[in-house]
């Protein structure tokens, strides 16, 4: 379980950091996207984030607060989680791009932090956890 526990918490940190370079570079390549003939797939992209940020809280926030029951990781996987969702589902179609990259950047920090401190926590289990 430990290592399930570890290889969720890094593709939690790579899913959260590579969401956190999407949406700071994001301003920077809309522009060229038409040039280049993409835009839906900008759609797609965010579906695979969601599923990158969303499979690793569930994998390594959870069975890590089983396992060493502080729940500050889990209570900052869980607001990242929901504020990447709100960011994404909600305030990106009815607020805009600034919005939705507010709220995102935010969210993937939230992230980073819980699945950080999640890893340090279980360092720290026992092997069996």
């Amino acid at each position: 379980m430990k290592g399930l526990i570890r290889f969720a918490d890094y593709a939690g940190m790579a899913a959260s950091s590579l969401c956190l370079v999407h949406c700071l570079a994001m301003p920077l390549l809309l522009a060229a996207f038409p040039l280049l003939g993409l835009g839906e797939e900008h759609h797609h992209l965010h579906d695979l984030l969601l599923a990158g940020v969303t499979v690793p809280v569930l994998l390594a926030l959870v069975p890590g607060f089983i396992a060493h029951r502080d729940r500050r990781p889990l209570l900052l996987g869980g607001a990242g989680l929901a504020l990447f969702l709100l960011a994404v589902l909600v305030a990106g179609p009815r607020l805009g791009q600034g919005a939705e990259t507010a709220l995102a950047v935010t969210s993937s920090v939230l992230l980073l932090m819980a699945h950080r401190r999640n890893h340090a926590f279980c360092r720290r289990c026992p092997t069996g956890h």
